[in-house]
């Protein structure tokens, strides 16, 4: 670590009171008692309701659209459609090499999957809206869908964009030097085919925007459940082409986002597109099956991938060949970084130098691929720790025993991978030891040893990984190709009863922000925790940010809280200083108030409190230092210095497969994690069971599958299955803390958990299984899938 990163951390070390106690949410009772506002719950006067004509063919041209009786029902106020007006959904990612598709807020001439908008709906009621939908006659040419990536790659039956000439979205290539004959002097390699599931985030609430234009005023208020405000507030202004300070963005409680809400789609825009056309309040909420057949489709993946390992199970080269199915294309703003993101994470905590990657985005008559919880990287742990025992299992080595060997030691760190992602802060090998540890692995190993003799198949799945989080503007900018900054803001204010208001760029869906921020101010600052308050949400109040995402929120707006929270010390040390005539170097804040901390003789009064000091500043600034502007009133701007910021953990579960229907039951799990300073451990093993969960969700349950003329064969909760509470194993959680090289030495959080579930369950299985010849190599755990592996073995 560099110095300043060492002091800034122990500094902080000594200011802690309140950072690293679980402190209870301050929003828990208001959720739990069903208090909180979320978007559905908002009436404004006058407002009316949307709804969407979708495509029921995967690919077709539209060769008319009569919406005559549509309009003539009654209470029905608009029915707009692409013909009339069609705005292109911006790009923010422009990476050499990507393709920019047409993506406008309702299909004109041709629609590429089932579910795409379009004719959008403004009546009265959303009963009527839905009613007259179904009245609006729509004339289509089909074309032939486009379903399977490797055919769309090899040889589609027809293209998505003809301008193209092929079905490429996005190709890229990364060669190591030196790969080749690391392959070369490798003693046996190994080669399989894995492949990863499509599913949904399926947060709890599915999208929602209500839009309002002010003809009178010329404003926009739109209320909108999404990760990032203000980012969406600049992308109706240049999407819509209407003034930005003109435009203000609420996002209400949020529940849930994992990631489908920093995107935004055809259907948003086009209920923003109808207000204006209305000059009244436009709702429109996702209804789960619209959510199902559209947003959040990631993950799809087939590998062929080759690692070369020597005979003492060294790993010493990977090979990866990867194609990606995005559906008709990726989504604002990430585009096709999900993909890329598997690409580099595939190395994990191992010390790889030669790595090479052959990636192929392609699209097909699907969904677009949007980003979900994980982003990507879920599906590189799968496939790179399903090598790792796959190699234990052929050299006849312990799962744990491999990792071991091939893990990074606390000693190389920090370590560049092959691909220049910059490894910063931890133990990985602590980590895994510690989880064995935390396991009792060795009994669980004769637990399972005695288990066989009674007939039962009980498995033992390891699994590892590392997320990068909160990636500076450097690689948001540089390799990503991405108009996006990797900081975030905090303005900070005092009352002159000395209670402090915080105003946060950035935006939470039910990561407990009030709390956790307020103990990270209450000890920076060196206020009560009950005297701070916290809010965020609405651009028209709080500093620009651009959103959670990328487990960045502890990381980034954690260090703008403190750098904010400093710079008021200051000034109130100042204040406090002129006041007890007392160097401000003597004095220390603790608990709202300023003591004096050495006794030179020069002032009589010992202390002064926060209170007082606010006061000053603000209704008697005439006792304010001579040159001193008043007020309390403060902001702050932080990102890293470093690249990127890693957390890791180490999986391991303990699974029992029913060889007679192919059931998986997941008995124990076991998580030991690192991701720096804990603020509030409370809240962030609350946010590693709820990963966990949609992990496992994936792993066993939840896929998008599409029929061959591409419709979706799962958009119901009846066909498409969640984990329920009984299905959840017993979950043991512990962390180290090894500080990053950030302002708070706080890391990401929020998706770990989600990442090596897969691999983990994976491994389990044919850990279970073991003595088949056939291996686990294609997601999701469905009972049919094992119970084939076993029959056909």
């Amino acid at each position: 670590m560099s110095e300043a990163v060492l002091q800034s951390v122990s500094t902080l070390e000594t200011e802690r009171r309140n950072v690293g106690k679980s402190v209870k949410p301050r929003k828990d009772s208001e959720l739990v008692r069903g208090a909180g506002s979320y978007v559905d719950d908002i009436k404004l006067p006058d407002m009316v309701y949307a709804s969407f004509l979708r495509s029921p063919y995967a690919h077709a041209r539209i060769a008319k659209i009569d919406p005559s009786k549509a309009m003539a029902l009654p209470g029905v106020l608009y029915v707009l459609t692409g013909t009339e007006t069609a705005r292109q959904l911006v790009y923010w990612m422009q990476k050499p090499g990507m393709r920019t598709p047409e993506r406008l807020s309702l299909a004109v001439e041709k629609t590429r999957f089932v579910g795409e908008p379009i004719v959008a709906v403004a009546a009265v009621s959303r009963a009527i809206a839905e009613d007259a939908v179904e009245l609006i006659s729509v004339e289509y040419e089909p074309l032939p869908p486009v379903v399977d990536a490797e055919v769309s790659l090899r040889k589609p039956p027809s293209l998505l964009y003809e301008e193209w000439g092929d079905n490429i979205l996005f190709h890229d290539v990364h060669i190591t030097p030196g790969t080749m004959e690391a392959f070369a002097r490798a003693d046996f390699v190994l080669k399989e085919r894995l492949v990863s599931n499509r599913y949904s985030p399926t947060p709890i609430e599915t999208r929602a925007i209500l839009s309002y234009y002010d003809k009178n005023e010329k404003t926009l208020l739109v209320y909108a459940s999404t990760q990032f405000p203000h980012v969406l507030r600049t992308f109706l202004s240049q999407t819509i082409d209407f003034p930005e300070n003109k435009i203000r963005v609420i996002a209400p409680r949020v529940g849930g986002g994992f990631g489908i809400k920093s995107a935004v789609f055809q259907d948003e825009v086009s209920a923003v597109i109808l207000s204006m056309k209305l000059g009244r309040p436009v709702k429109w909420v996702e209804d789960r099956r619209e959510h199902l057949l559209i947003a959040g489709h990631e993950r799809q993946q087939v590998h062929y991938i080759e690692c070369a390992f020597k005979n003492d199970g060294t790993l010493i080269a990977v090979k990866d060949r990867i194609i990606a199915d995005f559906g008709c294309s990726g989504t604002f703003w990430t585009e096709v970084q999900p993909a890329m993101l598997t690409a580099a994470s595939i190395p994990g905590p191992y010390k790889l130098r030669y790595y090479d990657f052959d990636l192929s985005c392609v699209v097909t008559n699907k969904a677009p691929c949007g980003p979900h919880r994980g982003f990507g990287r879920p599906v590189a742990a799968y496939v790179m720790e399903r090598m790792m025992d796959i190699a234990a299992k052929k050299l006849g080595i312990d799962p744990a025993e491999i990792r071991s060997k091939n893990m990074l030691d606390s000693t190389d760190l920090p370590w560049t991978t092959p691909i220049g992602v910059i490894y910063d802060t931890g133990n990985y090998k602590e980590v895994l030891a510690r989880t064995l540890k935390l396991a009792h692995y060795q009994e669980l190993r004769k637990e399972q040893s005695d288990s066989k003799r009674k007939n039962k198949c009980i498995g033992l799945g390891l699994a590892t990984y590392v997320e990068y989080t909160a990636p500076a503007s450097s690689r948001l900018q540089g390799p990503l190709g991405w108009a996006v900054s990797g900081w975030e803001s905090c303005r900070l204010t005092a009352d002159p009863s000395g209670k402090v208001t915080a105003q946060l760029g950035m935006a939470g869906q039910g990561q407990a922000h009030e709390t956790v921020f307020a103990q990270v101010i209450s000890d920076a600052l060196g206020v009560k925790l009950d005297d701070v308050t916290v809010h965020e949400g609405d651009t028209q109040n709080a500093p620009y940010g651009f959103g959670a995402w990328a487990s960045r929120g502890t990381v980034t707006t954690g260090g703008a809280c403190i750098k904010a929270s400093r710079k008021m010390k200051d000034k109130v040390l100042q204040i406090a200083s002129h006041v007890l005539k007392q160097p401000p170097e003597d004095l220390q804040i603790s608990d709202g108030t300023i003591k004096v901390t050495s006794d030179n003789g020069k002032s009589n009064m010992s202390s002064i409190t926060f209170r007082e000091v606010a006061d000053i500043a603000i209704r008697f600034s005439s006792r304010l230092p001579e040159g001193m502007e008043p007020g309390l009133d403060v902001i702050s701007f932080y990102e890293p210095d470093a690249p990127t910021t890693c957390s890791y953990a180490t999986h391991l579960v303990v699974a029992e497969v029913d060889r007679e229907t192919g059931v998986v039951a997941l008995k124990k799990y076991f998580i030991v994690d690192d991701s720096g300073i804990l603020i509030n451990p409370m809240t962030a093993h609350g946010q590693v069971h709820g990963a966990l969960a949609h992990g496992i969700g994936g792993a066993i349950f939840e896929e998008l599958p599409y029929t061959a003329d591409g419709q979706l064969a799962a958009s119901t909760f009846v066909d498409y299955l969640l984990p329920t509470a009984d299905v959840m194993p017993e979950v043991t959680v512990d962390s180290i803390e090894t500080p990053s090289l950030t302002l708070g030495g706080f890391k990401g959080l929020g998706e770990g958990a989600a990442i090596p579930t897969a691999a983990a369950i994976a491994n389990a299985i044919d850990d279970a299984l073991d003595g088949l010849t056939s291996k686990f190599k294609e997601l999701p755990a469905k009972p049919e899938t094992v119970f084939s592996l076993i029959r056909n073995n």
